[in-house]
């Protein structure tokens, strides 16, 4: 039986070794059975006043749904617990980063690499500043393409990309005066 890809050096060295020449010690990393977790104290946010810890991390058999996706490549990813988000999960209030079902080339995998995966999160958590700022849950504005919610066939499905491109049409034909 193969070990856990989380243990193995040559699938973790790659993954980390541009986000360690970034962030040197204030990335650090945790095995506990099942899991690796990266730590990152203090990444700066534009508009936040403060820098924000990010937790990320890694299971060898994930609790939650992957929606076909291998595990290395759907980390739990926490950063400003019990922010007011439009993109979190319900569960345990990780960041949602992408739409599961999209396509790899717009999600991330690990092959990308953990510092990619960082500068994800510090878009992420920018955007959530903005769209607080901007009026939250009365119509705050998130700043880019906004990813569906929910999964197809299930009663939370909300498509943002599809109500865009409604707006985007226009109101439809006039009647006829």
């Amino acid at each position: 039986m193969p070990s856990w890809y989380g243990v193995q050096p040559v699938w973790w060295a790659p993954l980390e070794r541009d986000a360690r020449l970034r962030f040197g010690s204030d990335l650090r990393h945790a095995y506990r059975r099942g899991s690796l977790t990266y730590e990152l104290t203090g990444l700066d946010v534009i508009g936040e006043p403060d820098p924000i810890d990010v937790s990320i991390r890694f299971y060898e058999n994930p609790l939650y749904p992957t929606y076909g996706q291998k595990p290395q490549d759907f980390p739990r990813v926490h950063a400003n617990p019990g922010a007011s988000s439009k993109h979190r999960y319900t569960g345990d209030d990780a960041l949602c980063l992408w739409h599961p079902l999209d396509p790899e080339e717009r999600r991330w995998t690990s092959s990308k690499g953990l510092l990619d995966l960082i500068e994800i999160v510090r878009t992420h958590l920018f955007l959530e500043h903005y769209w607080r700022l901007t009026g939250g849950e009365h119509d705050g504005q998130w700043l880019i393409e906004d990813a569906p919610h929910g999964m197809p066939g299930s009663g939370a499905w909300r498509s943002s990309r599809r109500q865009r491109r409604r707006a985007a049409r226009g109101p439809g034909p006039r009647p006829p005066r």
